[in-house]
C-alpha cells in the first residue's frame, strides 16, 4: 500500500472514531457547585478526547505497513504486531496511562509473548512522555522483565522506528486531521 492509499484508509478510520459519541455521565458529590460540575465535565471531555487520541494512534501504527492492529480480544493481549518485522508492541498514549500494577502486568504479557516466541522484539511504547521530562527525540532503553529483553521506547525514537523517512509527513496529517 503506498502512503496516499494507507492516508486514505487510515483518513476514514480516524473519522468514524471522532465521530462516536462521548458519554457524558459524570459522578455527583454532594459537595458540588456548578462551578465543580462543570470543571468535571470539561475534565471528562478531555480525558474522551485523549482515549480516542490513543485509539488512534493505536489504528495509525497498526495499519501501516505490515503491522496489523490486534484489537482487544487477541491471545496476547497486546496491541499490535508485525509479522514480517518479528515486533510486538504495547502502545500506550502517555507514560503516566498505566499505574505500577498495569505496568508490571503489561511488562508480564510482553515477556510471556517472548517466551513463547523468541524471534520477536517485544516493545512497551508510549507516544507521549509526561511534560516535564520530555524530550523532543524521545528514548529506548532495554529492561530485563522476568528473564527476557523488553525495549521500551518513548516519543520520535519509537515514531521513527515505526515510520522512519515518513514520520513527519504522517505526524503533518495527523496534527491537521485532529485539529480541524
Amino acid at each position: 500500500m503506498n502512503l496516499e492509499e494507507y492516508l486514505n484508509k487510515i483518513d476514514k478510520i480516524i473519522n468514524e472514531i471522532l465521530i462516536r459519541k462521548n458519554k457524558e455521565l459524570i459522578t455527583f458529590d454532594l459537595l458540588d457547585t456548578n462551578k465543580t460540575i462543570q470543571l468535571k465535565r470539561e475534565l471528562l471531555k478531555e480525558k474522551q478526547k485523549q482515549m480516542k487520541i490513543g485509539e488512534i494512534w493505536q489504528e495509525v501504527i497498526g495499519n501501516y505497513n505490515g503491522y496489523i492492529n490486534l484489537k482487544s480480544g487477541h491471545k496476547s493481549g497486546l496491541d499490535i504486531i508485525s509479522i514480517d518485522k518479528k515486533i510486538i508492541i504495547e502502545l500506550k498514549n502517555r507514560t503516566n496511562t498505566d499505574n505500577y500494577s498495569s505496568r508490571k502486568t503489561n511488562f508480564d504479557k510482553l515477556a510471556k509473548f517472548k517466551k513463547e516466541n523468541p524471534e520477536f522484539i517485544c516493545i512497551y511504547a508510549n507516544i507521549n512522555e509526561k511534560t516535564e521530562k520530555a524530550t523532543l527525540e524521545g528514548n529506548h532503553k532495554i529492561i530485563i522483565h522476568n528473564n527476557v529483553e523488553i525495549h521500551i521506547y518513548t516519543g520520535l525514537k519509537f515514531l521513527n522506528l515505526i515510520f522512519d523517512d515518513k514520520l513527519d509527513i504522517i505526524l503533518e496529517y495527523l496534527k491537521v486531521k485532529l485539529n480541524q
